[in-house]
Parts: C-alpha cells; sequence; structure tokens
C-alpha cells in the first residue's frame, strides 16, 4: 500500500530538505525509526546527521565525485581512495603514507553563517613522493578535509551501495506518484502563488490521490466507514465533506481533470 504521508512545498533546492520532511513523517506515522530513501539531489553531511540523532536510518544516493577543492588530482587520487582509520584518525594515502591532523577545527562559512565543520590532514612526504603532480598541484602537498559529518555520511553512501534492489524501489514508488498526478491529471503546474497558499494546493492534490488510492485499496463501503470512525477533532468533518463533495451513491468515484482544476 503506497500513500502520501507528509508533503513540503519549498522555494529552495532539495540539499536543505530532508531533515524537515523526514521528521515530519516520523511524527505522523508515530514510530520510533524508519528508512527514507532519497535522490542524490538530498544529499546533504548535516542533513543526514540530523536524521541519524533522531534514529531515522537514511539511504540517499551518492553524488558524483568531485575534486574536493584540489587541483591537478587525477582519478586514482581522489579523495575517495584514501582510508580513513576512525582510531588514530588518520588518513592512508594510495602510496601507503599516512596523514595525520592537528585537531583543529576549521569553518566553512556564507558570510557569518557556518555551514560545517572539518578538520585536514597531511603528511609532510608528500612534497617528495615522484607522484606528487598525480595528487595535487599545490606545492605544500596534498590536504584531506574531513567534515564533522563525515562518519553519518559514510554509513550512508555504505548503505547506498549495499542496497540498490531497496534503493530501486525510490523510483518505482515516488515517480508513479508524481508521474499520475502530472501526467493522468493534467496537474503540472499551481493555480496559486506565495508559498504558504502553494503548499495549500499542493496538500489537497496529495488529500486527493490519497483519497483515490484508498478507494482501490479498500473499496468505497469500508472508506467511508472509516471517515465515520475517524476520531481526530476536526479533520473527520473535512476529510467527509472532500469525499462526499465527488461521492455519489451508485456511481464510480471518479475524479477528471476538470474536477481536479476547478
Amino acid at each position: 500500500m503506497v500513500l502520501v504521508v507528509a508533503t513540503h512545498t519549498i522555494n529552495r533546492n532539495d540539499r536543505n530538505a530532508l531533515a524537515a520532511i523526514a521528521i515530519e513523517t516520523k511524527e505522523n506515522l508515530q514510530v520510533e525509526t524508519f528508512t527514507a530513501i532519497l535522490d542524490k539531489g538530498y544529499h546533504n553531511g548535516s542533513q543526514i546527521q540530523q536524521c541519524t540523532d533522531i534514529n531515522i536510518t537514511t539511504i540517499v544516493a551518492c553524488p558524483e565525485l568531485v575534486n574536493t577543492n584540489e587541483t591537478g588530482t587525477t582519478k586514482a587520487y581522489m579523495v575517495s581512495e584514501f582510508i580513513y582509520e576512525k582510531q588514530g584518525n588518520t588518513y592512508t594515502c594510495p602510496q601507503g603514507e599516512t596523514l595525520t591532523t592537528k585537531g583543529t577545527w576549521h569553518s566553512k562559512k556564507d558570510g557569518d553563517k557556518i555551514h560545517f565543520r572539518f578538520q585536514q590532514y597531511r603528511t609532510p612526504k608528500c612534497k617528495t613522493r615522484p607522484i606528487k603532480n598525480l595528487c595535487t598541484a599545490q606545492k605544500g602537498g596534498r590536504v584531506i578535509q574531513r567534515s564533522e559529518y563525515a562518519d553519518a555520511v559514510e554509513a550512508n553512501n555504505k548503505r547506498y551501495k549495499e542496497n540498490p534492489e531497496l534503493y530501486r524501489t525510490r523510483q518505482e514508488i515516488n515517480e508513479h506518484i508524481f508521474g499520475t498526478i502530472k501526467r493522468q491529471w493534467g496537474y503540472n503546474h499551481t493555480n496559486l502563488t506565495g508559498l504558504v497558499k502553494v503548499g495549500g494546493e499542493h496538500a489537497l492534490i496529495m488529500l486527493v490521490y490519497n483519497i483515490k488510492r484508498s478507494i482501490n485499496i479498500l473499496g468505497v463501503s469500508d472508506l467511508i466507514a472509516k471517515f465515520k470512525n475517524f476520531k481526530h477533532p476536526y479533520l473527520k468533518d473535512c476529510l467527509f465533506c472532500i469525499f462526499s463533495l465527488y461521492y455519489k451513491p451508485k456511481q464510480a468515484f471518479l475524479f477528471s481533470t476538470q474536477k481536479l482544476a476547478a
């Protein structure tokens, strides 16, 4: 059974949207934990850490590797090829050399706002290595930065790589919902403006989707009975009115494109 349990409308990119929707989902489901599966647009260390802190398991797709602010780095010396040793808080490079840190925390800032903190790792032997030009073009040698969220991100990335079939279910489930709403119902734009109004409009569309799915799962009679027995102080009347608006006895339950746009 697939139903929408939480929905957010935002005016920024997805990188900062994971924790809020995951927390709301956990509260709506009233569960101690669940697994959130998301595409790489949601891959953000701070957001993954927030989910980890409240016992939400994430499987967020890993973005493509980048040079991590280094110049002249070849594929064989990308940061993913350096092995982190947690016990000693060191990195081992592909040449077997150990990169250490002084333990100082540096901050990645945007103006006065701190995005995250990180430690830096380096080795003096880097300067004399004959393959240095394959690793970095910096005169002082290669520097590895490790974020304060690295443990949570690495655990997430490991789950993603170990669960390809589970991750694939995200596409099968999530994309089907939006395909139905956009292509079958024609809801490919909003009629209102402003974040609050658009959020309300989108939430109503998702409510309609849930009602239609519930009819397919339970049938009309059972769904009406559940509405009547719903104990919430105000949602019961609201849901029953929405359902009654479109349902008439002895007629098929149908949402047309015109009704959705009304």
